[in-house]
């Protein structure tokens, strides 16, 4: 790199040197004829041309103090400003103009390029790493406030135009016929037979046979009298009373849960099955108490509290499958990375619509953002950031090696043009 920077130096120091010699040697009369004075003439355009081109180099990176034509010299910071602007037209206007990166887009298929790449196992983890990146960013914010009361307004928004009624009739009437809410009665009477073993029932149905006994002692006088002799006598047994009402109680749910064709069954069966026919052919006397209720959920519910819970429990599942590579969560994600990529690949409508969208992205990237290209290069070339002495090395150092053959082309040319002149002149005038 530094010889070629002397290379231009060398070839002027060797002409001059050649044309002092020869000058001198002829001077003294220690060679003589044409031949010399063809040589001395070359050596002479040699350092000639040298030191034009010298100048001419020199000239283009600082100021040579030469009277006159020193005004002229250290052309590169004397026009800065022409050649930033000049700069800035040839990369937004020729290199970058949006004509120029729309006609090159055009032969560019992006999608056969991200497959090619994705499809090598070594590019594939990276790119999982950053979608799981991206995951973690947003599960951390999830539950934030601001989150939170997008989804509780959109959560009510919904509620509030949402016809719940028609669907809630119509999956009331098909479970039903379909005996899906076997199931719900099989709970209900399972709770129901619970409750009537428990011992609290035992002493509230024990409690309501003394009452029934007292209201009907307080009814007349034969009543109580006759009341008062069976009790005197132990015929009647306020625990047996109990026990045989609580035994028929199990005895009634024992047999509605053991036959779906109980009347009980059926009737409630029947209730609720006009229930929802009315609720899903729109009967307003039925519709209404729905829509209440929806509306009261929709104003007066802690939804905030709910949407705040589930995405707090979301979240935190979500960060700690994310924490790990072979986590399900991960394992899927990167099973369907795969599969979109096959798809992709086999997809020639999927491969042209990704890579019309790239197109049309970069385009409209460079159509809007096309002043600040040269925005940014105005600023890269702006003297608070590069002074005159900096830009002028960094153009010196890409392209001060080539210039230093003009130097040397200068001396090399000048002087083969000098030995022709020579020959002209000897052929011409003989001397």
């Amino acid at each position: 790199m530094k010889k070629k920077r002397k290379l231009g130096a060398v070839s002027l120091v060797v002409v001059a040197s050649g044309l002092t010699a020869i000058e001198t040697a002829i001077h003294f009369k220690l060679v003589s004829g044409p031949v010399w004075q063809i040589i001395a003439g070359g050596f002479e355009a040699g350092t000639v041309g040298g030191l034009a081109d010298w100048f001419a180099v020199s000239a283009l990176f600082r100021e040579v103090p030469i009277p006159i034509i020193r005004r002229h010299t250290n052309i590169i910071v004397k026009n800065r400003a022409r050649l930033t602007e000049g700069a800035v037209d040839l990369v937004t206007n020729q290199w970058l103009a949006p004509d120029v990166v729309r006609t090159k887009l055009q032969n560019i298929s992006f999608s056969e390029s991200i497959v090619r790449v994705l499809q090598e196992p070594a590019n594939q983890e990276p790119a999982v790493e950053l979608i799981r990146d991206v995951l973690s960013r947003l599960a951390d914010g999830l539950d934030k406030p601001q989150v939170v009361e997008f989804l509780e307004k959109v959560l009510k928004d919904q509620i509030g135009g949402l016809d719940i009624a028609g669907p809630l009739g119509r999956w009331m009437e098909d479970a039903v016929h379909e005996g899906r809410h076997n199931r719900l009665w099989d709970m209900v009477l399972d709770a129901a037979e619970k409750t009537i073993n428990d011992r609290e029932t035992r002493d509230q149905v024990e409690s309501r046979v003394n009452q029934v006994i007292h209201e009907f002692k307080e009814k007349d006088f034969f009543k109580r009298a006759f009341l008062g002799v069976a009790e005197f006598l132990g015929i009647l047994h306020k625990d047996v009373i109990t026990e045989k009402i609580i035994q028929k109680m199990n005895e009634f749910t024992h047999a509605a849960r053991d036959n779906p064709s109980h009347p009980l069954r059926i009737k409630v069966d029947s209730m609720v099955l006009d229930f929802a026919h009315g609720l899903s052919s729109g009967d307003p006397s039925l519709t209404t108490v729905i829509d209440g209720l929806r509306s009261k959920f929709a104003h007066h519910a802690d939804t905030k509290g709910i949407i705040q819970g589930i995405l707090f429990r979301f979240r935190s599942k979500l960060s700690e499958q994310l924490e790990s590579k072979d986590s399900a969560f991960m394992l899927v994600l990167t099973n369907y990375l795969r599969e979109i990529l096959t798809d992709l690949q086999n997809d020639r409508l999927a491969q042209k619509n990704l890579d019309t969208w790239v197109r049309d992205t970069m385009t409209n990237l460079a159509e809007k953002y096309h002043h600040t290209i040269g925005d940014m290069i105005r600023a890269s070339l702006h003297p608070e950031k590069l002074d005159d002495r900096g830009l002028v090395n960094q153009i010196e150092e890409k392209v001060g090696n080539d210039l230093q053959y003009i130097r040397l082309n200068g001396a090399v040319v000048g002087g083969l043009v000098g030995i022709l002149l020579g020959i002209i002149r000897f052929l011409m005038t003989g001397r």
